[in-house]
């Protein structure tokens, strides 16, 4: 390959899987989204539901459930990192 190769060349963008604070907002994410799509319809996630991805869905919505004003703060602290740092 050549030298100038993006291949070769290492970029300093990271995947948001490798860095720290971006896996936090897509899992702080992935939580709200859940819970807002649990509480619109709620025979969307089913506890015993055969799909995997589906109960991890059913997962996430209970920890948003369960854990709504702590999530609530984190939401609120991430976006003021988003915004400030």
């Amino acid at each position: 390959m050549r030298e100038g190769s993006p291949c070769l060349s290492a970029s300093p963008a990271q995947s948001a899987l490798f860095d720290m604070p971006s896996l936090v907002v897509v899992l702080v994410l992935f939580i709200c989204t859940c819970t807002y799509l649990r509480s619109m319809k709620t025979t969307l996630f089913a506890q015993d539901s055969p799909n995997s991805f589906l109960r991890g869905c059913w997962k996430a919505s209970r920890v948003g459930e369960r854990l709504s004003p702590y999530m609530s703060i984190v939401c609120v602290v991430m976006a003021l990192h988003l915004v400030f740092f």
